[in-house]
């Protein structure tokens, strides 16, 4: 089991900071698979907030899949 020591609040606070920022982010789909995506933050709603990728998607993604542990934000390379 994960353990969950920030709110939600604080969750929303730093993504609603990484708009517009380039970055990779992991998301892991069970039973040990798991996805990368290059792209960034474009929007930030109450509920959810979205990614556009660099293909050109846009994914989105509740506040509550980054506080668990399922999406996370890595820093790409330079």
């Amino acid at each position: 089991m994960r353990t969950v020591n920030d709110s939600i609040l604080i969750t929303k606070e730093r993504i609603r900071r990484l708009v517009g920022v380039p970055l990779i982010v992991k998301v892991m789909s069970g039973r040990g698979k798991s996805s990368l995506y290059h792209g960034e933050v474009t929007a930030v709603f109450p509920a959810v907030f979205s990614i556009r990728t660099d293909s050109g998607e846009v994914k989105t993604f509740s506040y509550s899949d980054v506080h668990s542990g399922n999406v996370l934000f890595l820093k790409p390379k330079d």
